[in-house]
């Protein structure tokens, strides 16, 4: 999430995790004799038409150099996280080009590489240079893979379709029309982009990384990006359009700069079209909630989180089925709901939850992805069933907005140690390239040397099947 809304830090909290005297119930603890996995710090660079640092090479040559190459022994691991991996707007050749880069760069450079996939928006599309670097469908102009802001009427599909609309700061519209998560459709299409473009290319480098005793060089991937339904009704979303006049224009991606909102959608829900083409109509909707005693819009909240649930256990099982565990793959939405009601734009914590995967999250305090650490814990494991808890931090910030989050690095330090301790597996910082731009607070840079230089040595054998 990149919203710039202010953000309060909880004072108590941190007082209380500082002096040692809070401890979450759900605070991860290896059993005895068993090697410890490895965390991994990522920061990633911006994609390739999103804010500064879009350059791969150079950015994972800065890192190198900033921090060195990891050690193969140690248990905590900086890593560089490639955004925007577009397997919605771009063919499998692009796609797998990009990856291939990245992969090669990690072996060139020790740096473990954490990849980021656009499974949700579909950022570029219409904006490929040449034919060939084309999807082999765009989801924007298929009729069973986009959304509505109704059911059909008898046979007839809506054609006049909404765009998506995210106040990330700047207005983003990524794509003509939003991705029916529920269309079985649009999910065999997704699956195979994810398969083709970037599962093999990672199979097959992890099947001789494994080899070579380097698997840590594969830090991860996230198979969401904050996915969720839109709801142009909500209260903070209709609050933004007015803020902007009740006019309101893309400024990214800058294949959409300058398109303007439809008003006609202002204050509709979306989601329609996932339900329809999972066996729901209006009538059966209503029958539905009747029987179970809740209302219509309840019943309606509930179908669009299953459908939301069950597209990214199918994206995680096609990482499973490659043979990526999963320790490496994470979902991803925001943590809202474990703090504010949930709803279809802030989906509850079980929709992140899946046997395939595990479950990320944006968590960020000081700007508009708020979060309840404990609470988000307590529904990881009422969901999964599991004691000990474990999760991703997959988006955070050091900075966002113009305002600096750490000014002292043992606050910095702290904070990132106490994710770790609830069971995070990694913690990803957007907006830090380019690295010579200082981009990064100098607090927080040296909190992560500090955080680093605690590793515990382990033998690299031990780490499979972490």
């Amino acid at each position: 999430m990149h919203n710039h809304c202010p953000r309060f830090l909880n004072a108590a909290f941190f007082g209380l995790l500082i002096f040692g005297l809070w401890v979450p119930s759900a605070v991860y603890s290896k059993p005895p004799g068993e090697p410890n996995p490895i965390q991994y710090v990522v920061l990633e660079g911006g994609g390739p038409d999103q804010g500064p640092g879009p350059d791969v090479c150079k950015n994972m040559s800065a890192l190198s150099e900033r921090f060195g190459p990891v050690s193969a022994s140690s248990d905590r691991m900086i890593a560089y996280g490639v955004q925007q991996l577009r397997i919605l707007s771009r063919s499998t050749d692009v796609v797998r080009r990009d990856v291939n880069q990245a992969l090669d760069l990690a072996e060139r450079t020790g740096i473990p590489v954490f990849l980021h996939v656009d499974s949700c928006y579909g950022w570029g599309a219409d904006s490929e240079k040449k034919q060939e670097d084309a999807p082999s469908a765009k989801f924007w102009q298929h009729p069973e893979m986009r959304e509505w802001d109704r059911f059909p009427n008898g046979d007839q599909l809506q054609e006049r379709v909404p765009r998506p609309w995210l106040h990330w700061g700047p207005w983003c519209s990524p794509a003509p029309a939003v991705a029916a998560f529920g269309s079985p459709t649009f999910v065999t299409f997704a699956t195979s982009q994810l398969d083709e473009g970037v599962l093999l290319p990672v199979a097959s480098r992890l099947r001789k990384w494994q080899r070579d005793g380097r698997e840590y060089l594969f830090a991860g991937i996230n198979i969401g990006w904050e996915a969720h339904f839109p709801n142009f009704g909500d209260p903070a979303m209709l609050r933004s359009i007015e803020l902007a006049g009740g006019v309101v224009r893309a400024e990214y991606p800058r294949s959409a700069r300058g398109v303007e909102m439809d008003r006609d959608f202002v204050g509709k829900q979306l989601g329609y079209a996932s339900l329809h083409w999972r066996g729901w109509n209006e009538e059966r909707l209503r029958l539905a909630a009747k029987q179970e005693g809740i209302t219509r819009d309840v019943k309606f909240q509930q179908l669009c989180y299953e459908s939301l649930h069950d597209f990214m256990e199918t994206m995680a099982k096609a990482c499973c089925d490659q043979g990526i565990t999963a320790d490496r793959v994470f979902t991803h939405i925001v943590a809202l709901a474990s703090v504010q009601n949930a709803t279809t734009i802030r989906p509850p914590i079980w929709t992140a939850v899946n046997p395939y995967s595990t479950p990320g999250f944006t968590m960020d305090n000081r700007g508009g992805a708020k979060f309840d650490l404990a609470e988000t814990v307590r529904q990881v494991r009422a969901a999964n069933g599991n004691h000990d808890v474990h999760f991703g931090v997959v988006e955070s910030y050091f900075n966002l907005g113009g305002r600096v989050y750490f000014n002292d690095t043992a606050e910095c330090l702290s904070e990132i140690k106490a994710m770790f301790a609830a069971g995070a597996r990694v913690q990803a910082f957007y907006g830090g390239f380019p690295l010579a731009a200082n981009r990064i607070p100098k607090p927080a840079l040296v909190a992560i040397e500090q955080w680093l230089s605690g590793n515990q040595a382990i033998a690299p054998e031990q780490r499979k099947g972490n």
